[in-house]
């Protein structure tokens, strides 16, 4: 058993739907102005492994001071010129190329460096005022790409259109890209999207999904942080339902033998979150399994996670159960309550191991909290020889201490508090945090205020030890 949870979590290391009125969004509770709206019209070239994109951002009118210019992130340009570590270089390069940028109709000049593009606007956009900002693209899909990837007769559709960078009180978040971890910062979004994919092709995205091949397929999602769709003729699905939240898992014909408890597993897991933590906001969720690529299978994403099929144990090879629970957690951590996870990754990550752990431990009987402590114990080493915590930015934590560190001593932290204020307390605190920060971006601070407010008491030293080591 702990050497299943030792490999599972080193793997892991290593919406509702819009209202169209008139072709327009509406939506209930806030303005379409208050956040970005993508609309996305784009073509599948199977042949040449190239998707073709025409995209119009709208820019919110809701900001603080006079905007300049915007930044987009290129994500699809570190598979060119692959500078990082070997095992996950792809096999084919990627990249993506931009062309006819026009801000409001004129044509605008842009600044391309790497993952960045900047686009100056014509005059200062000030608070009110919202901004038109149109250009084509060509994405070349990488083979063996992270993440982003085409493999036999499906694409893997992440971070494939230039994104809008974040800016809050920071300044412009465009933070170099890194294989620790999940170098990826983005705020709630709205998104129209338009695909045109060959005959018997089916799409599978961060949308609720029409599940039948069709040429072309529009599809609709606001208030999500990020759009990921995944191309296939190669993939069956398999449905269930979740309250309101219909749960589809995606598999290959290999992988058949494991689709009904992953499918039994997604569904109980999207349950058992949704009564502690607070419900599932949106209408669909997609499991996609698969082994495609370094880095595909174990990620989440608004409204879609991946997972590896099956995982090794100490009694053989099993069905992934801990890894699609654990992404489905990500659901709460990071899709509906956000955080920088360049500048706090423990935020999402070890709230989700923590998740993922007690799932196993109350659904499937495989309680590994003793093994979480003597992990926790070994993290106290590692910080006394290299002075790193479990509070840190990405670029601060070597390879090898990043799973301990940032996923692992959290979850720890958490069972620790189970038994300093009980469980019926921290469940609370984390349905608190879960609806006070609902499509919102969360701080530490902000956890440890929350977690303060409903222990009714000062747990900042209990914080400080565990996550800053004093």
């Amino acid at each position: 058993m702990m050497r299943r949870r030792l490999l599972a979590s080193m793997l892991l290391v290593t919406m509702a739907i819009s209202a169209v009125c008139s072709g327009k969004f509406a939506y209930a509770e806030e303005t379409i102005t208050n956040r970005p709206t993508y609309q996305i019209e784009a073509t599948y070239v199977e042949k040449q492994e190239i998707v073709k994109g025409h995209m119009t951002v709208t820019l919110p009118e809701l900001r603080d001071t006079p905007q300049k210019e915007v930044y987009f992130r290129l994500y699809p340009n570190v598979f060119q010129h692959w500078k990082y570590n070997k095992e996950a270089k792809p096999t084919k390069a990627g990249h993506i190329a931009i062309s006819h940028v026009k801000v409001d109709g004129v044509k605008q000049k842009v600044t391309i460096k790497d993952t960045v593009m900047k686009v100056d606007l014509p005059k200062p956009l000030p608070k009110g005022k919202s901004a038109k900002i149109e250009l084509d693209y060509q994405l070349y899909l990488p083979h063996g790409g992270t993440r982003l990837n085409k493999y036999k007769n499906t694409a893997f559709l992440a971070q494939w259109y230039p994104m809008l960078a974040v800016k809050d009180k920071e300044g412009w978040h465009t933070e170099p890209y890194t294989t620790t971890g999940d170098p990826f910062y983005s705020s709630m979004s709205d998104f129209d999207v338009i695909f045109h994919v060959p005959k018997g092709y089916q799409v599978i995205s961060t949308a609720k999904d029409v599940h039948q091949a069709k040429q072309t397929v529009h599809l609709q999602q606001y208030n999500v942080r990020d759009f990921v769709a995944v191309l296939t003729k190669d993939y069956q699905v398999l449905s269930g339902k979740s309250g309101k939240t219909k749960v589809n898992l995606w598999y290959t014909k290999t992988m058949k033998d494991v689709s009904k408890p992953l499918l039994h597993a997604a569904v109980d897991g999207l349950q058992f979150y949704g009564s502690r933590f607070g419900e599932y906001p949106y209408q669909e969720v997609d499991v996609v399994l698969g082994e495609t690529g370094f880095g595909i299978a174990g990620m989440e994403y608004p409204g879609l996670v991946t997972s590896l099929p099956k995982v090794p144990t100490s009694d053989g090879i099993a069905p992934a159960v801990n890894v699609v629970v654990h992404e489905l957690a990500h659901q709460w951590w990071y899709g509906v309550v956000g955080n920088n996870q360049v500048k706090e990754p423990w935020l999402d990550e070890g709230l989700t191991t923590f998740s993922e752990f007690l799932y196993m431990q109350k659904q499937m009987k495989q309680d590994d909290e003793p093994w979480l402590k003597r992990v926790a114990i070994k993290s106290d080493e590692i910080h006394r020889s290299a002075g790193i915590h479990s509070a840190q930015r990405l670029y601060d934590y070597p390879d090898e201490v990043y799973g301990i560190m940032v996923y692992l001593r959290p979850a720890a932290m958490m069972f620790a508090l189970i038994h300093e204020i009980g469980e019926e307390k921290v469940m609370k605190i984390l349905n608190s945090y879960y609806h006070q920060y609902q499509f919102k971006t969360a701080t530490t601070a902000d956890f440890i205020r929350v977690a303060n407010q409903v222990a009714e008491k000062d747990l900042t030293p209990f914080f400080q030890r565990w996550l800053y080591f004093k």
